[in-house]
């Protein structure tokens, strides 16, 4: 089936044109060449043959030949072929211009028009075509209805600006114009610069793109593209981007700078929209870590899944810790990065507190057992310092009866001001809680033991605990060893202070007692 776009141009042809099957009968004939041939109805179906002497031609371009119409004459013309692609069947147009090989020229150029013609209505952009002297020469069907109220004033030779003074005058333009002298001035500006392009909403919300270049011979070509597709694709995601919950930032990629922030990151940070788009991605990243950041965007060339938890800081100085979710995007030859900032604070302060209370007693808020044989079994890896290793093991006297009298409830506030004042005590030594009324101290030292830290927490007990209105006094045994780091073992030096503490509440409860001197001579001699 012919295209309709193709019988429209060969109807509007000044010339006789044919269109013949590959049989060699005509498909279709325009008006011109029906005159031409003294048929008044049509030329379809007729062979070729019969209209053109010596059909098929060796040298169909130019050349002359003679035509014959229907009453027998014979008269002389130049013809040109050629082929039409896009249909079912091979199909080829014959041009066909009355007269000597003089008038070849002429049926060139005709020719030429008419290809150019076909060309901009097969495009799907509405297109015009304007001569050195900015009048319209050429315009698709496309151009027409898209400005279907100048349609009717479109005319080969009507000068652009007296177009837009129609449409202005009309009140029909679909332009949104508020001042139409001043719009008019810009509008022709722009037309007659080298290449201009700028997009434009209409009264009805379309968007067009008018992209308008001059030729070389002072003339020009326009394309109206209808973006408005393209314009609410960027709204959505504008307004995606905008109404994000998660806070997010556009940057350039290489010099960082922040040059899109939505309303989550303005509120998560805290900065007023200008001051955040003065900064870099990289400012609000903790010290020294910024650096690391800003190296890493840099050498990115993909897409990047956060896994590095980063400390940023908001313009109040509250910290926060966040993942942050990476996307490399390309807008033409520039590099942009997407940010999407995860606030995992909460995240960080849970387990950070799960790790403290696997590691600290719940109730005194000390080192628990298994902190302290960690710890211990760090201060006996063999290392260049050499020294000594000295562990305490204390237990409460006289807490049982407390928690029998006075309950429970007492006995924890008990437990946990006697942790209180042995942290006191220790001055700056581990501390720890091993269970019920037992504690234990760790002290690593290059020198003498400190048996002075025995006696001051001894000390911290003389005065009695404060509870709900009643005195209660309580006080403290405690055995000690030690061992040097090179030959010491984590529950011999563990088991020898038991021992040692069994026989301080032997000896008559609140004081200390000291390991035997095969494992601490050093101990002897200082007690």
């Amino acid at each position: 089936m012919l295209g309709a776009e193709m019988m429209l141009l060969l109807e509007s042809c000044p010339l006789a044109a044919l269109m013949v099957n590959a049989a060699g009968f005509v498909m279709f004939a325009n008006a011109e060449a029906c005159t031409l041939f003294d048929e008044a109805d049509t030329l379809n179906g007729t062979n070729v043959a019969d209209l053109l002497a010596g059909w098929p031609l060796d040298k169909p371009d130019g050349s002359p030949v003679l035509l014959r119409s229907r009453a027998g004459e014979t008269r002389s013309c130049n013809i040109r072929v050629s082929p039409c692609s896009g249909s079912g069947e091979p199909i080829t147009v014959v041009w066909i211009e009355v007269g000597g090989p003089e008038k070849s020229a002429g049926l060139a150029v005709r020719e030429a028009n008419l290809r150019l013609r076909y060309v901009i209505e097969m495009l799907p952009q509405a297109v015009c075509v304007f001569d050195a002297k900015d009048r319209y020469v050429l315009w698709n069907q496309k151009y027409a209805e898209l400005y279907a109220d100048i349609a009717e004033y479109l005319t080969p030779g009507i000068p652009f600006e007296e177009i837009l003074k129609i449409s202005l005058a009309g009140g029909s333009i679909q332009e949104v114009v508020l001042d139409q002298n001043a719009w008019l001035s810009e509008r022709m500006a722009k037309f007659r610069q080298v290449a201009s392009q700028e997009e434009r909403q209409m009264k009805d919300g379309r968007w067009l793109r008018y992209d308008d270049r001059r030729t070389p011979d002072g003339g020009a070509i326009g394309m109206r593209i209808d973006i408005t597709s393209l314009k609410q694709r960027e709204e959505w995601l504008r307004q995606l981007f905008e109404a994000n919950p998660m806070p997010m930032l556009l940057c350039d990629g290489d010099s960082l700078a922040i040059l899109e922030a939505n309303h989550a990151a303005l509120q998560f940070y805290g900065y007023e929209r200008s001051v955040l788009l003065a900064k870099a991605v990289c400012d609000m990243h903790a010290e020294g870590q910024g650096e690391e950041f800003a190296a890493r965007l840099r050498n990115l060339d993909g897409d990047c899944e956060a896994r590095t938890v980063w400390r940023q800081r908001t313009a109040k100085g509250r910290e926060h810790h966040v993942l942050i979710y990476v996307r490399l995007l390309h807008e033409g030859g520039d590099r942009r990065l997407l940010l999407t900032i995860a606030d995992v604070s909460d995240r960080v302060l849970a387990e950070a507190e799960a790790n403290r209370l696997a590691h600290h007693d719940v109730l005194t808020g000390l080192p628990n057992r298994m902190q302290f044989y960690k710890a211990l079994d760090e201060a006996l890896k063999p290392q260049a310092d050499e020294g000594l290793v000295v562990v305490y093991c204390l237990d409460l006297d006289g807490f049982k009866p407390v928690n029998d009298t006075f309950g429970h409830a007492a006995g924890d506030e008990v437990l946990k001001m006697a942790g209180e004042r042995l942290l006191s005590a220790a001055a700056g030594h581990l501390v720890a809680r091993l269970g019920g009324d037992e504690f234990a101290i760790l002290v690593k030292t290059t020198g003498q033991a400190d048996t002075d830290l025995a006696e001051r927490c001894i000390s911290a007990f003389s005065a009695p605990f404060q509870i709900k209105g009643f005195s209660i006094g309580i006080g403290v045994s405690i055995g000690i060893a030690a061992a040097s780091v090179t030959d010491g073992d984590r529950e011999t030096l563990v088991q020898t202070a038991d021992r040692a503490l069994y026989r301080a509440k032997s000896s008559g409860r609140n004081t200390w007692r000291i390991a035997g001197d095969e494992l601490m001579p050093a101990l002897m001699t200082a007690g």
